[in-house]
């Protein structure tokens, strides 16, 4: 069985956001976009499709921003990067809007750009296109975060294929919260800071 270690990892919470070696907080959440915003500015990074996004990707995408600031994904091919994501509510927040647009059939007007995020997948698209990522992604839906699982599922894919590094993510998002985590494990040997993939490091990162 080969190592794998978290060599990156982002928290993002309310006002929150915490790498391994960065802590930046914000103004009180509210759920207005402007949270967003802010986090967005703060990259200095500027990406003209997030405006676009719904707010569950643009959640994946700033977490993303943050874990691979100082990951050099180039030395990756392609194909050779997975991600591995849950959540609890697949992608309820613009279900709900998309479903009051057409629910009632006396002022049917269902929008492509809601329509278009009906899937937590699409997520993975938006990262997947961002970064260049290629290889298998996968999204679970689960009431709380499944470490277990997910860290079996991990080791399994990159022992047994020709994966060398995964994005493992858990990205929950509703108009009454959020909470963003993302892990970026990868072969090879052991340096300081640095966690090999357990469940135990995984919650003890988490709960910090």
């Amino acid at each position: 069985m080969d190592k794998f270690y978290i060599t990156s990892y982002c928290i993002i919470k309310k006002g929150l956001i915490l790498t391994a070696d960065e802590r930046f907080e914000f103004e009180e959440y509210a759920d207005d976009g402007k949270y967003f915003k802010q986090v967005y500015k703060q990259l200095n990074k500027p990406y003209a499709k997030f405006y676009k996004m719904d707010r569950l990707c643009k959640l994946a995408y700033l977490n993303a921003e943050f874990l691979l600031e100082k990951i050099d994904l180039k030395k990756y091919k392609p194909d050779e990067v997975a991600l591995v994501f849950s959540n609890a509510f697949s992608s309820i927040n613009i279900d709900i809007k998309h479903n009051e647009s057409i629910i009632d059939r006396n002022n049917y007007f269902p929008e492509p750009a809601t329509f278009v995020y009906t899937l937590p997948n699409i997520m993975l698209g938006e990262l997947s296109i961002r970064h260049q990522i290629r290889g298998e992604n996968i999204f679970f839906v689960t009431e709380k975060f499944d470490y277990e699982f997910i860290v079996w599922y991990t080791l399994d894919l990159l022992n047994n294929s020709r994966h060398k590094a995964c994005i493992i993510g858990r990205i929950d998002y509703t108009d009454k919260d959020l909470f963003s985590s993302m892990f970026f494990v990868e072969q090879g040997e052991k340096k300081e800071q640095e966690r090999s993939l357990t469940t135990e490091n995984i919650k003890m990162i988490i709960e910090r």
